[in-house]
């Protein structure tokens, strides 16, 4: 029986002991799946990291390029179209020519001899009076001086004598005419104190005439007389409105006729006077368009036409004068200024060049640029190297090739359009 009892209690024990490994053993296997899925899930996590940081680096790379492609455009315009067609934006490819070269030549520029005058005065006196100084701006007809003199003076006292002259040969005729009326004088008296009355009046003209040519009004002198002022004294005029340039009297000084008193231009025209070549002449004609350019404003051209072409070559320096009028109402350009011009005759020899039109090259400082069709939509600018202006089209030596193409009208408007730009751009990156 104690046999029996043990082995019972061996069995359960032995039960027991497996029961006991079978749970545990299934704790087991459930805490290592869970820690098997716990570093799945980690690691997914991880992997999502990573992908979302390659994508973030992507995003940064395309952030990367696309800011350099605005850095790049920066002197890029866009444009419809049809914003084009509006703003009158013409392009034209770029095509080697044959170009007719223009003659060049010096020149100097000088007053307008047709609207100035060199002044002086009419008889010899004092000036008791200046009224204009150098560089005062002047109207035809204004008094500059005034001068005191002996002829003026005598010319009143020849005016005095000759008023008296005719009153007197008035009232004498009066009489004659009454007894010729009466019989009482012959005909021959009356006709005698005609004469007489005739030339007294003769005398009178002149005095007034010699009055007319001093610059002076005899009336004047008889309003003086009568309210017992001085007389009036002899106006030196300009006979030209423009501008005083010489000024060489002093007041109190005693002039002549001989010496100049005053230089008087109008300055809104000038004279060019160009030398040309013996071998050139045959190249000039009347009327031919000229382009003149001073250091001075290297920017700017100034027009005209020749009007006058020499008929004597210097036999020094074989050359020819042809003059050019040009307008200078703005009146930057100074008499006595140097210049080169160009004449833009129609013979001579050609080039094979690359030109484009005045219109189509902008200004930049001391740069010059176009603006180049790239895209449908797009106009990039592109900065050239300019030679010789041929008539209304410019030579590109540097900056464009054949094939390009140009915006040869409405640049000024894609100028303004990059201009915006930038102040867009700078106002952006300011905020």
């Amino acid at each position: 029986m104690i046999i029996q009892k043990d082995g019972a209690t061996y069995g359960r024990y032995s039960l027991l002991a497996i029961i006991l490994m079978v749970l545990g053993a299934g704790v087991l296997i459930t805490g290592c799946g869970k820690k098997e899925a716990a570093k799945e899930e980690k690691q997914a996590v991880v992997g999502e990291k990573k992908e979302a940081g390659k994508e973030a680096g992507h995003g940064d790379e395309h952030k990367g390029e696309h800011e350099g492609e605005h850095e790049g455009e920066s002197d890029v315009v866009t444009l419809t179209p049809e914003k084009q067609k509006s703003s009158g934006i013409e392009v034209k490819q770029v095509v080697p020519e044959n170009t007719t070269i223009p003659l060049s030549a010096t020149a100097a520029l000088e007053m307008n001899m047709d609207r100035s005058a060199k002044i002086s005065s009419r008889v010899t006196g004092k000036a008791v009076r200046i009224s204009a100084s150098q560089g005062d701006r002047v109207k035809a007809g204004q008094a500059l001086a005034y001068l005191d003199s002996v002829e003026l003076d005598q010319t009143w006292a020849d005016y005095l004598k000759a008023q008296g002259k005719v009153e007197l040969a008035k009232r004498n005729l009066q009489r004659e005419e009454s007894l010729y009326e009466k019989k009482i004088s012959p005909e021959k008296d009356v006709l005698r104190a005609k004469q007489e009355f005739g030339e007294a009046e003769a005398d009178m003209n002149l005095a007034k005439e010699r009055f007319r040519l001093l610059g002076v009004n005899a009336s004047q002198f008889e309003s003086a007389r009568k309210s017992n002022e001085s007389h009036p004294y002899i106006p030196v005029t300009s006979p030209v409105s423009g501008v005083v340039l010489e000024k060489t009297v002093t007041q109190g000084e005693m002039v002549n006729p001989e010496k100049t008193l005053f230089t008087v231009a109008d300055l809104s025209t000038l004279w060019v006077v160009i030398d040309i070549y013996e071998k050139d002449i045959s190249r000039l004609r009347l009327g031919t368009g000229v382009k003149v350019s001073v250091v001075a404003f290297p920017d700017k051209t100034f027009r005209g036409k020749i009007a006058y072409i020499g008929d004597v070559v210097d036999e020094k320096t074989r050359t020819e004068k042809a003059r050019v009028t040009i307008d200078n109402s703005s009146g930057l350009l100074k008499p006595g200024m140097f210049a080169t011009v160009l004449v833009e005759t129609t013979g001579g020899g050609t080039e094979r060049l690359i030109t484009v039109s005045e219109e189509a090259v902008l200004v930049d400082g001391t740069k010059k640029y176009v603006f180049i069709h790239t895209a449908p939509d797009k106009f990039k600018k592109r900065e050239i190297e300019a030679g010789r202006t041929l008539g209304n089209r410019v030579e590109v030596t540097a900056g464009l090739k054949e094939g390009d193409s140009v915006a040869v009208k409405g640049a000024f408007i894609l100028k303004s359009e990059l201009k915006k730009g930038e102040l867009v751009d700078e106002h952006g990156h300011g905020k």
